[in-house]
């Protein structure tokens, strides 16, 4: 038998390697080659990798920052321009430039935007927790009110340091509202305790009320009391302790009010304003003239009657009557408009928060800023007692306009915080990935081995 023969039955013995297992073999080359040329390319590029920066929402404000930073512009440029026209006559009679308070309100301006440039910026829980050091400087400012204020129909609210003017009871707005927001919402699930919810959160509301009802100043009382109380129940007070502390703050404000005849004749006058028109429901009556007078398009800017000694406190407690003059129902449906986007962006922020804190802390901003609005404008329109409580945004006030800024800066820094953490989880759910997918220690199937048929006999 010659070699051709046996060298082909040699071969017809041998048996080739399964189909699939030489295919396994040609995937696994094919692969192999790009993941060492990848290897070679990260590690000579991975000093650079390493210097480059990851790019961070956190340089940046979310569409959500954005829109409440616009909304807060367009408020205050609106209220500027109201500001000007129903302040210019008594500007001009009482300082001698009808351009004073446009330029005391844009100062403020400019200090209120660089702290709501800051806040937005800074970490809101680290500014819950300097909030008992707000709230013991807040405390202190008011309780200085009585000695160093400075007198103004018939009470002191303010203190005035040069040229500068600060209303404590603003500072006591944020200082509590950061104190219930702090301790609160880490106490959620013990709240059926009364000494969870009275210390220290209540004592300093308590003592602030106190010194706000000293100077008097009843809508700022009311306003901080509504503040702390709508922080408890979004923390998730039950209800029955929140109808103690509502009857109980209800008595308090019931014994101020019918404390004094002039008070009592003074909140109860919207009820019936021509009764008293001469006294309490005159700034009412007023008011209601102006808003009537101004139909759906208005008289024109610059053009109102009432603010010429008709209506007291126009560039401040009653804008919004003199916007309805001069803007008509147009004018003060925009108004309206602005604060419910504003309220919208802020429940937004409030429900995208990334923890229980954020959440308390937006929504309470939110509420705060929107019962204001609420109680000022219903008092301009004869519905609800008048309390002296500026719109927010609009109103002439320094203070009051620095502070609520402030509220709107944190308000785009729990919205930031919202998109850092959304960033964050994203990365750990990349890298998670990455790592199931090379977390399989498993040892890789070796190479695919002949079979027994493969063997040569």
């Amino acid at each position: 038998m010659g070699k051709p023969a046996v060298a082909r039955r040699e071969a017809e013995r041998v048996k080739p390697p399964p189909r699939a297992l030489v295919e396994a073999r040609k995937r696994r080359q094919a692969t192999a080659a790009p993941k060492r040329s990848g290897a070679a390319g990260r590690q000579r590029s991975g000093k650079s990798e390493a210097a480059r920066p990851r790019s961070r929402t956190s340089g940046g404000l979310t569409a959500t920052g954005y829109s409440i930073m616009g909304v807060t512009l367009v408020m205050f440029l609106f209220g500027m321009v109201m500001i000007f026209s129903a302040s210019s006559g008594t500007a001009l009679r009482a300082h001698g430039s009808s351009y004073y308070y446009l330029l005391r309100q844009a100062v403020w301006f400019g200090v209120g935007m660089a702290a709501m440039c800051a806040l937005a910026y800074m970490d809101y829980h680290r500014l819950a927790e300097l909030s008992p050091l707000l709230t013991a400087i807040s405390l202190a400012a008011l309780a200085a009110v009585p000695f160093m204020g400075t007198e103004a129909y018939g009470s002191k609210r303010a203190i005035e340091l040069g040229p500068i003017v600060v209303q404590p009871s603003e500072m006591a707005k944020l200082a509590l509202l950061l104190l219930a927001a702090h301790f609160y919402s880490r106490r959620a699930d013990r709240l059926e305790d009364w000494r969870e919810i009275v210390n220290p959160v209540l004592i300093a509301t308590a003592l602030a009320c106190g010194l706000i009802i000293i100077e008097p100043d009843l809508g700022s009382m009311l306003i901080v009391a509504l503040t702390v109380f709508i922080m408890l129940f979004l923390a998730g007070a039950p209800m029955r302790r929140l109808g103690v502390l509502a009857a109980l703050g209800g008595l308090a404000t019931a014994i101020f009010i019918f404390s004094s005849a002039y008070r009592k004749a003074r909140f109860f006058s919207f009820l019936d304003p021509w009764k008293v028109a001469r006294e309490g429901g005159f700034h009412i009556i007023q008011s209601m003239i102006a808003l009537g007078s101004g139909r759906i398009s208005g008289l024109g800017l610059g053009m109102s009657r009432q603010k010429f000694f008709y209506l007291p406190n126009a560039h401040t407690d009653f804008i919004f009557s003199i916007i309805g003059e001069e803007t008509g129902l147009i004018g003060t449906m925009a108004v309206l408009l602005l604060f419910g986007l504003f309220t919208y962006l802020g429940l937004k922020a409030a429900r995208r928060a990334p923890d229980r804190l954020g959440r308390v802390l937006a929504m309470g901003i939110t509420c705060m800023l929107g019962v204001q609005a609420v109680i000022n404008m219903g008092a301009a329109t004869g519905i609800m007692p008048i309390t002296g409580i500026t719109l927010p945004f609009f109103s002439y006030g320094g203070s009051s306009l620095v502070i609520c800024m402030c509220l709107a800066g944190i308000l785009i820094n729990v919205s930031r915080q919202e998109a850092e953490t959304r960033e964050r989880q994203a990365g750990r759910s990349g890298s998670a990935g990455g790592d199931m997918r090379r977390g399989d220690r498993r040892a890789s199937p070796s190479p695919a081995r002949t079979g027994r048929g493969a063997r040569v006999a």
